[in-house]
This record gives C-alpha cells, sequence and structure tokens, in this order.
C-alpha cells in the first residue's frame, strides 16, 4: 500500500494517462475503427484562420460559413439552428472552447457582432475540411 506523501503523485500520474486518453481522436464508427487506413482528424488553430465566406445554408436551415485555414486549407463550418447576422456580418470571430486546436465542432463556438444586442455567440455543431475542387474549396495555384 502507498504511503500518503506518495498518494498525490500517483494521483496525478492516473489523472495525466486520463487526460490523455480523453485528447486521443476516437474512430468515427464501426468501420472507422476496423480500418488501419482511417484518415487522421483534421485540426486547426484559431490563428492560423485567414478569412471566411459564406456559404449555403443546411437542409435543416442551420447556418453555414466556409473557413479559411493557411494558404491552402477550407473548412465547412455548421451551427446548431439560425445564427443572426452571419451571413452579412464584416468579422466573426472563434471562440476556442478547447485546448487550442480546433478539430470538431464542440471545440469552438462563432462571436457575431451586433451593435444592437452586443456579440452573439452561435454554438457549431460541425466541421468539416473541403476536398480540394470541392464546392467552397479554395483553388489551388496548380489549377489556374
Amino acid at each position: 500500500m502507498p504511503t500518503p506523501s506518495h498518494l498525490p503523485i500517483a494521483a496525478l500520474g492516473a489523472l495525466g494517462l486520463a487526460f490523455a486518453a480523453a485528447c486521443t481522436p476516437a474512430a468515427d464508427g464501426p468501420s472507422a475503427a476496423g480500418n488501419a487506413s482511417a484518415s487522421p482528424r483534421e485540426c486547426f488553430s484559431a490563428r492560423s484562420v485567414t478569412g471566411y465566406r459564406s456559404a449555403p445554408e443546411s437542409e435543416d436551415g442551420a447556418e453555414r460559413i466556409y473557413v479559411d485555414v493557411g494558404a491552402r486549407d477550407t473548412y465547412l463550418f455548421e451551427t446548431f439552428g439560425g445564427c443572426p447576422d452571419l451571413d452579412f456580418s464584416w468579422r466573426i470571430g472563434l471562440r476556442d472552447r478547447g485546448i487550442g486546436r480546433i478539430c470538431r465542432g464542440i471545440d469552438v463556438d462563432l462571436v457575431v457582432p451586433d451593435p444592437a444586442f452586443g456579440p452573439r455567440v452561435c454554438p457549431v455543431r460541425m466541421i468539416r475540411k473541403l476536398d480540394p475542387g470541392e464546392p467552397g474549396a479554395r483553388r489551388s495555384r496548380s489549377d489556374d
């Protein structure tokens, strides 16, 4: 049995292992769990965002925007339901809710300024990296 002076160190070690396990990307569904060639989760930092553009609404009425990251990547963000003024705002902020990396919708909120009501926070439900050539993706220089 460990002595009382060793308990905090053991507890910190267990907490560190639990934290590391929680940060490990989970497989998306049973087919991905058995597929060794499944692609890793695409993540980025809010600081690497270079712009955004309006995207068509989803079929269920959720708002969408294209978020440009770095020189080439584009991500599609979809909110939970409507997000007032998202299509018309000149500025949009990203409020990182995680550990500095944005990988899933739960990791970030969109913050849309509203002069009458103050900033509106719009939770994001889905983020997906667009493939080159997909509608909304930026063109690469080789496409010119």
